[in-house]
């Protein structure tokens, strides 16, 4: 999977992680392909290059979470009901509006992201624990593509559509929240390349009934 984007490079030098001026394939946010090079000492990769840039967003018109009057929640607390909340909507078990464009939503605060019945803002996270107060069900740190398809971790009740960082995409070496979000046991992890992928490095990462066949330097597979 994470073959060199330069044909017939040989395998790192020990002591290396990579073959220094290397290129090995990664995703960029939007989804599209990239590439990211092995530095002059074989020690690191740089950022994933040859993306687009997202084209610049306002800030959103809709009002910051916190406050709130008598008149009914503020945005992002959790509802059961829409007549509750400042805004007409409970959607995912919080408080939120609708949207058709990015710019609807505030900025570094939420993404208009659609789902199956609605497109509506979503709170932004970076991993499980920024979820928490938000929503019952359970509210869980997410991937998916905003309206613009840029590539985004939001806050929702997914259910069964719940999705980690896709596999390839940018990540620190070995941390593993940058692509599990916080969300062990589910084999999805960072690789010694910083590109995520699915498997594991020790028995956390795997289900509670499976074990990890890897010593904890190589990826392994959950058995």
């Amino acid at each position: 999977m994470l073959a060199s984007a330069c044909g017939g490079e040989s395998d790192p030098a020990e002591g290396t992680l990579c073959t220094p001026e290397s290129a090995i394939f990664c995703r960029c946010p939007a989804g599209d392909p990239g590439e990211k090079r092995c530095d002059a000492a074989g020690d690191a990769f740089g950022e994933c290059e040859g993306c687009d840039e997202r084209p610049p967003v306002e800030g959103g018109q809709s009002p910051g979470v916190g406050g709130g009057t008598a008149e009914g929640l503020p945005l992002y607390r959790a509802c059961s009901d829409s007549a509750e909340c400042q805004s007409g909507l409970c959607s995912d078990g919080y408080c939120t509006i609708a949207c058709e464009k990015v710019s609807d939503c505030e900025l570094y605060v939420a993404e208009c992201v659609p789902s199956a019945d609605a497109t509506v803002c979503r709170p932004v996270c970076e991993s499980a624990i920024d979820c928490e107060p938000f929503g019952a069900p359970p509210s869980l740190c997410g991937y998916a593509p905003a309206i613009d398809n840029w590539g985004v971790t939001v806050c929702a009740s997914w259910g069964a559509q719940h999705e980690l960082v896709p596999n390839d995409s940018d990540c620190a070496p070995f941390e593993h929240g940058d692509c599990n979000l916080g969300y062990a046991h589910r084999a999805h992890v960072c690789t010694a390349e910083g590109l995520c992928a699915d498997g594991c490095f020790g028995n956390i990462d795997c289900p509670d009934t499976e074990t990890c066949s890897s010593d904890g330097s190589t990826l392994g597979a959950c058995n």
